[in-house]
């Protein structure tokens, strides 16, 4: 079934192909992933020596920036795709970090060696989130912190409710079933908490911003690479899907430019984010 299908794709990125990386580093980084590093850098722990794993580093966002900040520290970033690795690397220039091939979940790493725990928009639902943050609990040392930014709450509830109507009006029974689980994985503060206490994680705090990220047109959102390689895929998920049919993503911009004629659409995303101590 699709939703077996889905539940083996539980981290961003673990079906992205090796062409990818160039797109996701000239757009989406600085377009949308950046907006969930923004929210999580005013809860980081700044310290001298430290030593920092980056969760699903992708092309090393914003490894260089924060650790410009962070004196004397060292750092290793894990990604399961290596063309995206090999950008990352390209431009570690004095940066005192390494990036290696793996699964985030199942590093290989030693136990109990980390200051810091970074992970950014990481998971596509509830299993990753849970083994995302299993990891963190095991690599960091006492008095560590796992530093998490996500999509969370009423994000993305504009696709949501186009999808709701299409899986009415094409009768895709289903995609209208899905949706019982769609608060699951998008997370509530209460479940966060208990997920982040199962891995061995207190002291939580959560941040919580709303952004609106407008687009011109129904097709320009469909293809808008963020959305391509991250938001409808994540939407997928949350529906139990490893992707959203071709009529479906039809039917979306089909149903923007009607509904939205007279004005950008502009699509919410809710971004939690989460710092937790080990």
């Amino acid at each position: 079934m699709e939703s077996d299908r889905a539940s083996q794709v539980p981290f961003v990125g673990d079906d992205f192909g090796e062409d990818d990386a160039a797109l996701f580093d000239a757009f989406v980084v600085p377009s949308y992933l950046s907006l969930f590093a923004a929210a999580a850098r005013p809860l980081l722990l700044v310290g001298e020596a430290g030593r920092v794993v980056h969760l699903g580093c992708r092309t090393g966002y914003p490894d260089a920036q924060w650790l410009e900040d962070m004196p004397s520290t060292t750092g290793v970033g894990v990604d399961s795709v290596q063309s995206f690795l090999s950008i990352a690397s390209s431009r570690l220039g004095s940066m005192n970090m390494r990036y290696v091939l793996g699964n985030p979940a199942r590093t290989g790493l030693d136990p109990q060696t980390f200051s810091h725990a970074l992970s950014f928009h990481p998971t596509r639902n509830a299993k990753g989130r849970i083994a995302l943050f299993a990891e963190m609990g095991r690599l960091l040392y006492p008095g560590g912190q796992a530093l998490i930014s996500l999509p969370f709450g009423d994000s993305f509830q504009e696709v949501l409710d186009l999808l709701a109507e299409y899986a009415l009006k094409h009768d895709d029974a289903e995609i209208e079933a899905a949706f019982e689980s769609v608060p699951l994985h998008r997370g509530t503060p209460h479940q966060l908490m208990e997920e982040l206490k199962s891995a061995g994680l207190s002291d939580v705090g959560i941040d919580i911003r709303e952004e609106q990220i407008p687009f011109e047109s129904g097709r320009a959102f469909v293809e808008d690479p963020a959305v391509r390689l991250l938001i409808l895929p994540l939407v997928a998920a949350w529906l139990g899907r490893t992707s959203l049919p071709d009529e479906a993503r039809d039917y979306l911009a089909r149903a923007i430019d009607k509904y939205w004629s007279d004005t950008a659409f502009e699509l919410k995303v809710q971004i939690a984010a989460v710092s937790a101590r080990r």
